[in-house]
């Protein structure tokens, strides 16, 4: 019984009604006193309980001393509760994308989001939106690999680089419509190795250890950077064109100063490596020496 009750609890009732609805269906017809001691519900209560019923349309009062009741047929208070369940859940769903249209209006360039969940929600909802190129700095492969659904998704029509710090590339090999490739040294305006000081490395603040796993970059209009917070994972989305299209500029610029990863680079079977080719890959011309 305890289940039935928290089943139409669920669709709609209250737990008295719940309970004195069970008890007349199992009875078929009894009075107040009757209902009092098979549903438990007590007896002051039951009055007002059967007037809301009866207001309802579950149940039918046949005249008499004393009053009797009987319950309507289960399948018809069902349906006519998930009728209501179903109108509310529409009008909810409404009320909420309205809410959603006035959020939107409050324009928030920079948010958090927290779980894997909400993190591959958001990425596929950045790779929806880009219509020229996505560009990945990835500094853990794990990660990668973990989203690489809406990733290889954006590749079937979009160009998409994926960037890999320096001596970090082992065992990647490119597949259809991702390019990848090996940063080299690139050195931003203070001379700083910005991978291997900013990107690669741990940072610790006030007892907090953040270590950054990947960056995606859609177009110059939005970017996603994946970390992680003594050892939880969390994503920062930012909109602002400010940082945006420095983020853009400034990978782009170190693609084109890195070593593009190729199907043929290593040959396991000849142990032969071939040349590294640039961006536009075309490949290097070997100097004389190296012949």
């Amino acid at each position: 019984m305890d289940s039935a009750v928290e089943n139409l609890v669920q669709l709609g009732l209250k737990e008295y009604e719940a309970k004195i609805y069970i008890a007349l269906v199992g009875l078929g017809e009894a009075n107040v006193r009757r209902i009092h001691e098979v549903s438990g519900v007590p007896r002051p209560r039951v009055y007002d309980v059967l007037n809301a019923l009866d207001e309802k349309g579950f149940i039918e009062i046949r005249q008499g001393s004393p009053l009797m009741y009987y319950a309507v047929r289960p399948d018809i208070v069902v349906s006519f509760l998930k009728k209501d369940l179903d109108t509310a859940a529409l009008e909810s769903v409404k009320t909420l994308e309205a809410l959603s249209v006035d959020a939107h209006q409050n324009y928030s360039p920079i948010w958090y989001v927290h779980s894997d969940w909400t993190i591959q929600r958001n990425l596929e909802m950045l790779v929806e939106g880009v219509t020229r190129e996505l560009i990945v700095l990835c500094f853990n492969k794990e990660t990668l690999v973990k989203f690489q659904g809406p990733i290889a998704s954006v590749a079937q029509n979009r160009t998409v680089r994926i960037l890999f710090p320096k001596g970090s590339a082992e065992g990647i090999v490119p597949v259809d419509g991702i390019r990848c490739y090996e940063a080299g040294t690139p050195k931003d305006f203070f001379e700083v190795n910005i991978f291997e000081k900013i990107f690669s490395a741990p940072i610790n603040r006030e007892g907090a250890l953040f270590r950054l796993e990947c960056i995606l970059i859609a177009d110059d209009r939005e970017s996603m950077l994946i970390y992680t917070q003594n050892g939880n994972r969390m994503a920062v989305i930012i909109t602002l064109p400010f940082i945006t299209c420095v983020q853009s500029k400034l990978f782009s610029q170190m693609i084109e100063h890195a070593h593009e990863i190729t199907r043929d680079e290593e040959d396991p079977r000849k142990g032969k490596k071939h040349e590294h080719k640039k961006d536009n890959g075309t490949p290097k011309q070997r100097s004389r020496e190296e012949r």
